[in-house]
């Protein structure tokens, strides 16, 4: 080495310099020997479609509902309703090939994707990867042999044929002609004479689709998904293929009207507030009093009551719809929800006929306004803040009232029942073809103002939803629930709107006289000529 300086500093610096380098370049090595492992786990997240991985899949995500064999018992089985598919018969209802054949592996993806509205399948596409969607439908097949070297086809759908009133009228007639109502009901809310009858292929009970209620159905709301249920049918259930009695036209009519039937369009707008408007006269305390027709409509969706024991896992009552009036003195609300059945308490007749409990719904506000945004536990209340509630009785068509405070151990509900003679709330309903509707009409303001709720204009007043199926077994805390709502009486516009501008209408016309005036008298320095 030439440069004596150099020499210096690497004898020096020279281990200094080594460990430097060697730092700098490790990392490298490093990444260079990991990279056939990186490559290895890549290898799931970008496109490798295997049952093995199908089966992790499956072991992590559906073995809970489905069972370790896809026999549909898992552990959590028991809590859905309907219970989750057993692959092993290899019965699949929602697919877009012919009655008795297995579905496409399209159809499959398309459930595992989008979920099944109304059950306990819930949608995957935000969790899993399109591969890991592929692979786990790759092993939820090997489970039915009907599988093995199965090539199915998709039915073809015809050349449309528009909604329009004349096809909904042809699809109605078609409707009654196969006796469609028989299971579906007049008007489609599932409360056919036959409902109570219909089974399964294992012998369960199986209720059918209430047709108003489109977002829920599980293959698809759209006209398109309800002609092929018309012509692939359900397998496993009471619902067949019509496919061998209807042509293209036909199929398009039935479901163009079925589609008509829906309360919404889409899903519904579920809404946060009942919006009572004010008017002059009687408030309405019947549900057919056609006044309700013009007034606006205010759904919101109900759970089952899951949190204190007894719970209800599987409730009738998803949702109910209020409307609302007012006038100076009274409030009255009109509740509509949807039961198959009309339940009147009935007792048990052995083991095969369970006890009937009776229908019910009722409305739940704080006995007291708390500070803020607090309200009581939405559950009845709880210890230091109770709630009042009144429930509309379809045996009696009548209201009671109680105050509750939650719930205590080994006790159950806190519920005190207010005498009669306090009870404030009114109350009438009706049950028709598959629909109940009741009013509940009270005073804004009662004497109690210790257990009663004291309601005027312009305030939003926290409101909850609670109802029971009887024929479902539903009582007590074995119902279908709503969260706190609101509760908002519209403020009468005033007759100022009219008093003040036309008061300074008045006053600038005056203003411009005045100034006019003075012009001509003075020529504009008011001051005469």
């Amino acid at each position: 080495m030439r440069n004596p300086m150099l020499r210096r500093a690497i004898g020096r610096y020279g281990l200094t310099l080594m460990l430097i380098f060697g730092a700098a370049v490790s990392p490298v090595w490093a990444d260079e020997e990991a990279a056939p492992e990186a490559k290895k786990s890549d290898d799931k997240s970008k496109g490798v479609v295997s049952v093995e991985l199908g089966k992790e899949v499956y072991i992590k995500r559906c073995l809970g509902c489905h069972g370790a064999e896809g026999a549909g018992d898992g552990p959590a089985a028991l809590r859905f309703k309907p219970v989750p598919r057993d692959f092993t018969k290899g019965l699949f209802k929602y697919k877009s090939t012919p009655h008795g054949s297995v579905p496409t592996d399209e159809d499959l993806i398309k459930v595992v994707v989008q979920g099944l509205p109304g059950t306990g399948m819930p949608a995957w596409k935000s969790i899993l990867k399109d591969n890991q969607i592929r692979s786990v439908v790759q092993y939820i097949k090997t489970f039915a042999p009907q599988f093995k070297d199965a090539a199915p086809k998709p039915i073809t759908i015809g050349p449309e044929v528009k909604s329009s009133p004349e096809s909904i009228e042809k699809g109605k007639a078609l409707f009654k002609e196969l006796a469609c109502f028989m299971c579906h009901g007049e008007e489609g809310r599932g409360n056919g004479p036959l409902a109570p009858t219909l089974k399964d292929n294992l012998g369960r009970h199986v209720q059918p689709r209430n047709l108003t209620k489109g977002w829920i159905f599980r293959g698809g709301g759209a006209r398109e998904n309800i002609y092929m249920r018309i012509n692939t049918g359900l397998m496993g259930t009471p619902m067949p293929s019509f496919a061998d009695k209807l042509d293209n036209e036909k199929s398009w009519h039935i479901a163009n009207y079925v589609n008509s039937l829906s309360q919404y369009p889409g899903v519904p707008n579920w809404n946060v507030a009942v919006m009572a408007k004010p008017i002059e006269g009687d408030v309405a305390d019947d549900p057919d009093d056609p006044r309700w027709n013009d007034l606006e409509r205010h759904s919101f969706p109900l759970v089952g009551q899951v949190t204190i024991d007894p719970r209800m896992f599987t409730p009738t009552v998803d949702m109910v719809t209020v409307k609302a009036m007012y006038n100076e003195k009274d409030l009255s609300l009109l509740v509509i929800w949807d039961d198959p059945t009309k339940s009147v308490a009935t007792p048990a007749a052995g083991e095969t006929v369970p006890e009937i409990f009776d229908d019910a719904v009722a409305i739940q506000f704080p006995t007291k306004m708390l500070p803020g945004t607090q309200k009581p536990y939405f559950i009845m209340g709880d210890v230091n803040h109770s709630v009042y509630v009144a429930r509309w009785n379809g045996r009696t068509n009548s209201v009671d009232e109680f105050n509750a405070n939650g719930t205590e151990v080994r006790v159950g509900l806190r519920i005190t029942p207010q005498e009669e003679t306090n009870w404030q709330f009114k109350g009438k309903g009706k049950y028709h073809q598959g629909q109940y509707k009741a009013v509940f009409k009270r005073p804004l303001v009662t004497e109690d103002k210790e257990t009663d709720l004291q309601i005027q204009p312009g305030v939003f007043y926290p409101i909850a939803f609670t109802a029971w199926d009887g024929s479902n077994g539903e009582r007590d805390a074995m119902r279908s629930l709503s969260a706190w709502y609101s509760l908002y009486l519209e403020v009468p516009a005033s007759n100022d709107r009219f008093i003040y501008p036309t008061l300074f209408l008045l006053v600038v016309v005056g203003v411009e006289w005045w100034i006019a005036r003075s012009y001509r008298n003075g020529n504009g320095n008011g001051k005469q000529k």
